[in-house]
Formats: C-alpha cells, structure tokens, sequence
C-alpha cells in the first residue's frame, strides 16, 4: 500500500517534473524562434555583402575602364599635339617653295631676300602666337638661367658681366627657357 505521505510526494514530483518539462518546450520554441530569426538575418546579411561585391566590382572594372580612356585619350592628345603649329607653318613652307621656284626663274636676288625676310616675318609671327619670345641679351645684364656664355672679354666700355655680343638668339616658351643665348660677356 501506499502512503498518502509518499503519494503527496510523488505528486509533488510529478508537477515539478510537469513544470520543468514545459519550461524546457517554451525555452525549446523560443530557441527555435530565436535560430530561425538569426538564420534569417544571416541570409539578409550575405545578400546584402553579395550585392556588395559585385557593386565592388563593378566599379572596379569601371575604374580601370576610367584609367584605360583617360590613357588611350592622352596618348591621342600627345600623338596630335603638334597638329595646330603644323597648320600654321604650312603656309610658310608653300612661300618658301614659291620663292624658291621664282628664284629659279628670275635670277633677281634682292626680290628673293625681300621674300625670304617677309617669310622669316610670318614664321616669327608663327611662334610668337604660340608664346614663343626671344631673349634680348645685347647689353643686359649676365642671368645664367638665359645667356649661356661662349667668350670673357675685357671691357672698360661696359659694366663688368654683361652681355656685349650675342652670338646666337635664346628663345623663351611661356616662362620656360627653350634655348638660352649665346654670348660674349665683358669682364673687368
């Protein structure tokens, strides 16, 4: 027989056990619950770095689309750079050529100096369009960055260093020396 004591014990147990049993399904689902939802956020999470990657790449392969034109266009731009002064000096070498066959013809020399001086003239023009400037040299002062010096002389008519011949024309383009002048440069 069984003891009323130890039936109240028993079912104590019982209830306890019963507790602990739907304790565990409701920690269960909310488990369960809790996996699905983070198993989902992972799935939104890999989209969303999916579609990062490919945007990634994307614009990397743009990028180096970018950098391929800006090459090809700057190569193109240095290959036909000189194309505007070319079109200017044509029109000199057509005078140049016709000077050249009236001197064939006509053995006039001082009509073909006059013609040689108008070209020189029009080629000056030319190069002075595009920012080209010569260096004035004869009595200026020595600067080492425009006048390269061919000769020293003694002189007691000019000031000790500078320029009293110049032997050759410096050019400047813009700001920069293309050419420097060469000269003669008194001394003391």
């Amino acid at each position: 027989m069984v003891d009323n004591e130890e039936l109240v014990f028993k079912e104590g147990n019982l209830k306890e056990e019963t507790e602990k049993v739907e304790q565990n399904n409701t920690d269960s689902v909310e488990k369960d619950d809790e996996v699905a939802r983070l198993k989902k956020e992972i799935e939104t999470v890999k989209e969303k770095s999916t579609n990062n990657y490919e945007r990634y790449l994307r614009t990397l392969a743009e990028l180096d689309n970018t950098r391929k034109r800006a090459l090809r266009e700057r190569e193109e731009y240095i290959k036909y750079a000189s194309l505007p002064l070319i079109k200017k000096l044509l029109p000199v070498i057509d005078d140049l050529n016709r000077a050249l066959n009236v001197s064939d013809d006509n053995q006039d020399y001082e009509v073909l100096k006059k013609g040689v001086e108008m070209i020189a003239k029009t080629l000056y023009q030319v190069i002075e369009d595009e920012g080209v400037k010569s260096i004035e040299a004869l009595g200026k002062p020595f600067d080492p960055q425009y006048h390269q010096p061919l000769f020293v002389e003694k002189s007691d008519e000019y000031p000790e260093n500078t320029v009293i011949e110049q032997m050759q024309t410096g050019y400047v383009l813009k700001d920069r020396v293309i050419r420097p002048s060469l000269v003669k440069v008194s001394s003391k």
